[in-house]
């Protein structure tokens, strides 16, 4: 009986990490048993890849065992990061080895750039959880709960690239303060399993919203009469931290994490309505640093769900035909092709159920679409490829 393991590791760049260009000095070596000119090529070949490697690296693994033994172990490394400006420092022969020392820009890349995936994927955004609603006093930011998603919901779907809908009236911790403890050991949360059934997303964004209070020094010299009736100390520092949890709606597994921190002069009276979001909170200081943070929220977000696959949930099968749960607003069109994948699901050694998606080796094509959902045909009959409702559709 043969195992076979695939392992994916992303090292060193995160999927969401912008393009940056640093500059690195590294040593390359190769074996100098021939020409000079041949070991020097081969030693400066080595430098440029170990400058690439500091740039951001994808690592992948693959073990074939068969009876407890391992037959084939393999380690491939892939970098995706641009090497530019390029000067040889220095060069020597010792011992054998030939030696290049160069300096060199290193820029960064996504680990999928440039995708030409042309599918708006559907996108649920909950409401996000606010871990210390006393911090909300001032201001009368309490509908930060519902008020930062919509933010989000609006910002995203102005850039055209995902169709998001609104969930924030949603919530998927019962506890803000200990999310996403409420996950799996494996960070799967079923909850969002649920809501992206509910609303036919593909993922689901979820967040908390970790602090809303004042610098402690501020919260030391407390509030005077005078800030009450608005001649107070107008550059109170306050804190804005909010974690940002992006899960896949067909496992539950989590995909992304980030927690992001800023803070501003708040100027306004501790009695002010001013709630979040308004005009008037755009207006200060703390309502500017918090768009920006907001505003890197949802670049980090669309570029992770960039890199993932278009996928829509098959609901109903019957002969040639498939009905499948995807909106006119995805941008599909009659024609397009998808390949169908079965769901399944298999146990790890914890026993903790895992999705699986097995490849059908069958292609549909898309022959109307209408506005909650397409139809498409395929070359065999649903019942004999066993393919059923909540199996599903892919574009990669």
């Amino acid at each position: 009986m043969r195992t076979f393991l695939f392992v994916s590791l992303m090292a060193l760049v995160s999927l969401s990490a912008p393009a940056q260009a640093l500059t690195v000095e590294v040593v390359g070596e190769a074996a100098l048993t021939g020409a000079v000119s041949y070991a020097r090529e081969q030693a400066l070949k080595d430098a440029l890849q170990q400058a690439t490697l500091r740039g951001g690296a994808q690592i992948s693994s693959t073990q074939l065992m068969e009876h407890g033994v391992i037959e084939q172990d393999e380690v491939r490394v892939q970098s995706n990061a641009q090497v530019r400006d390029v000067e040889v420092l220095w060069e020597d022969s010792r011992d054998g080895v030939y030696q290049v020392a160069i300096r060199a820009e290193v820029s960064s890349q996504a680990m999928c750039p440039g995708s030409s995936q042309r599918y708006r994927k559907a996108i649920a955004i909950a409401g996000f959880g606010l871990a210390q609603p006393q911090q909300a006093t001032y201001g009368r930011l309490e509908n930060v709960e519902q008020a930062l998603p919509r933010v989000l919901v609006n910002t995203l779907n102005g850039r055209g690239n995902v169709h998001v809908m609104d969930a924030s009236r949603i919530s998927l911790y019962q506890d803000p303060r200990r999310a996403p403890s409420t996950e799996t050991a494996q960070q799967r949360l079923t909850t969002s399993v649920a809501l992206a059934t509910q609303l036919g997303a593909q993922y689901v964004v979820s967040g908390v919203v970790r602090d809303l209070d004042f610098e402690p020094e501020e919260q030391k010299r407390g509030f005077s009469l005078l800030d009450s009736v608005g001649f107070g100390h107008k550059n109170r520092q306050r804190q804005f931290v909010v974690d940002v949890f992006v899960h896949d709606g067909l496992s539950g597994a989590m995909l992304f994490q980030r927690s992001y921190h800023t803070q501003g002069a708040w100027g306004e009276r501790p009695d002010a309505n001013v709630g979040f979001a308004t005009p008037s909170f755009w207006r200060t200081n703390y309502g500017d640093q918090v768009k920006d943070v907001l505003t890197t929220v949802a670049d980090d977000v669309g570029e992770v769900l960039r890199c993932q696959p278009f996928m829509a949930r098959i609901v109903k099968a019957r002969g040639n035909r498939l009905h499948i749960e995807a909106s006119a607003g995805a941008g599909i069109r009659p024609g397009d092709k998808f390949q169908v994948y079965r769901t399944g699901t298999f146990y790890n050694l914890d026993l903790e159920p895992r999705t699986e998606l097995t490849d059908m080796a069958t292609v549909v094509t898309v022959k109307q679409v209408q506005p909650q959902f397409i139809i498409a045909d395929m070359a065999s009959s649903a019942e004999h490829m066993s393919i059923q409702r909540d199996d599903m559709v892919i574009a990669w």
